[in-house]
């Protein structure tokens, strides 16, 4: 009885054996597997000419998986046949759903989509170039991309090439051929038939090859590439391109209505369809205007308005709304506390010649300006006019600015009351006290501008400098000298914009009207990153462009 029980025992154990010895694992001991599968034969043959199947094949030397194949592999030149993908044990099948284009040089780029199944080393270069016709297209194309503020390189952006009859704009179509840049920016297209190309490029994030994301960068050649040899040099330059605002959301509350858009602005205005409409409205974030419910207003009541919004560029675009807010059920439902943030942060050393800025999170409905105090003793408080008070942003933003001789350390004070929002409800007090920094306690940085580096423009040109979040510090206009002095500790990066159209201001770039953005040049000094350390009692004078 006992050994028919080990007889049964043992043939019940046997598929779990068989199981057990079908699965592929590395070997126990011994070195790690790092040697990526090698490409042992391709239908068809890389260089191939006159292939007229409708599949390719891959065969390696050893077992593979693929790993999102539909978005990985690329094909050029694009066009819509579409193709299905079939797995085998030592590498993969592509059987496109219609003939291949006739004298036609394709390239099939698979990236890094082909790995061993032990330790998922990828297989390298994994690339098929074949034609339909007599002849390899042997032409191509490469160059750089940097980004358009930073000026450092692009990685993963995508290059393509276009036809210049195409009567659809690259954000509703695929390029015929393209490449992606590497970690220096550097982008190489190969393979192209000779012929006349529009060079376009963008983020792609998405990877569906079409610049059908807001907000992603683009960049463009100005004139169409007559391809009839090989180019080296085209270096493009990547810039966001926002396009016209448009109200994508509408975010309600009881007392307030949101509208969201598209693309960042610098500013706007409201024009009313009915005489005697009015909103008070500011500018919560670059791409929110928050809209208030007038007091008189508890109804549902519609007003018709035209946003009419700019960018920083200048152009203006009108955007038309009709405004109601919901049923008023109760003014504290989804309020915020009314609050202020006030730059610098209290405790931060300050220059003498003071400048606070004061952003609210809604309007201010009524200032009480003997309410707000500087002050060293309070018992004697630096005397404020008018003249040291600035609006702006609808009574969103005040910046107080004002010249003292104090000495060591002041505060500032807000009492409570002296800023009511349009809603009725107050400023909490505040009392922040700051270092006053003396002399010593700054940098300095001071150049020269070459006259042959802006002879484009002459004298218009703008030199900024930016703090490490690339916020724009200081800036001058047009002087063949510029000194920024008084620079807290930290680190700062200097440029040189050329003012093409002579606005006194940066434009960006604008694809559909075929604008670059105006040049940057960065000052090429400073650590590997560009930034000049400044340091206390610090002064750099040779920053020269």
């Amino acid at each position: 009885m006992q050994f028919r029980s080990l007889i049964l025992f043992f043939l019940l154990s046997l598929p779990l054996l068989f199981h057990n010895c079908a699965q592929v694992a590395q070997p126990p001991g011994g070195k790690k597997d790092t040697i990526p599968p090698k490409l042992v034969r391709s239908v068809p043959t890389n260089r191939q000419l006159n292939y007229t199947g409708k599949t390719v094949e891959l065969e390696f030397d050893e077992y593979v998986n693929t790993e999102n194949i539909q978005q990985k592999v690329t094909i050029t030149p694009q066009d819509s046949n579409t193709f299905l993908v079939r797995s085998q044990p030592l590498g993969i099948r592509l059987t496109f759903d219609k003939p291949l284009q006739p004298n036609t040089t394709y390239t099939i780029d698979f990236a890094d989509a082909i790995k061993d199944i032990t330790e998922r080393n990828i297989a390298t270069n994994t690339k098929v170039v074949f034609s339909t016709g007599p002849t390899i297209d042997s032409l191509g194309l490469s160059g750089t991309v940097v980004d358009d503020e930073s000026r450092r390189p692009v990685l993963g952006f995508l290059v393509g090439l276009f036809s210049p009859t195409d009567t659809l704009p690259i954000q509703r179509k695929r390029p015929q051929y393209f490449a992606r840049t590497d970690s220096n920016g550097n982008y190489r297209i190969e393979n192209v038939k000779a012929g006349q190309y529009r060079v376009y490029g963008f983020d792609d994030k998405d990877l569906n090859l079409v610049n059908n994301t807001q907000g992603e960068r683009v960049a463009f050649r100005d004139s169409i590439l007559n391809l009839n040899r090989n180019y080296e040099g085209i270096n493009l330059v990547a810039f966001r391109n926002t396009g016209k605002p448009r109200i994508t959301r509408r975010e309600r509350t009881d007392e307030t209505l949101g509208l969201e858009l598209s693309s960042g602005i610098a500013g706007y205005r409201l024009r009313y369809g009915k005489p005697g409409d009015t909103l008070v409205s500011f500018l919560e974030s670059p791409t929110m205007i928050r809209l208030f419910r007038p007091a008189d207003r508890a109804a549902a009541d519609t007003i018709p308005l035209t946003v009419v919004a700019q960018d920083s560029a200048g152009n203006l675009t009108e955007l038309r709304e009709r405004v109601y807010f919901s049923p008023l059920k109760s003014r504290a439902k989804n309020r915020q506390a009314f609050a202020v943030q006030i730059v610098p942060a209290p405790g931060e050393p300050i220059d003498p010649n003071l400048e606070f800025t004061l952003t609210f999170n809604r309007p201010v409905g009524k200032f009480s300006p003997e309410l707000v105090s500087i002050y060293a003793d309070s018992t004697k408080p630096v005397p404020l006019t008018s003249e040291n008070f600035t609006w702006s942003n609808s009574f969103g933003r005040l910046i107080i600015r004002k010249s003292v001789n104090l000495r060591d350390s002041l505060f500032l004070r807000l009492e409570k009351g002296a800023f009511i929002s349009v809603q009725g409800d107050t400023v909490a007090r505040v009392k922040n006290e700051y270092t006053l920094a003396d002399e010593e306690s700054f940098g300095l940085i001071a150049g020269r501008i070459n006259p042959t580096t802006v002879a484009q423009v002459g004298d218009k040109y703008i030199v900024e400098l930016l703090d490490e979040k690339n916020v724009v510090v200081q800036s001058v206009y047009g002087t063949p000298t510029y000194s920024f002095a008084r620079l807290k500790p930290g680190r700062y990066r200097v440029r040189l914009i050329l003012d093409l159209n002579g606005n006194r201001r940066r434009d960006p770039g604008n694809i559909q009207k075929m604008l670059q953005p105006e040049p940057i040049i960065y000052y090429p000094g400073g650590d590997e990153d560009g930034f000049i350390l400044v340091k206390q009692n610090f002064e750099l004078t040779d920053n020269d462009f």
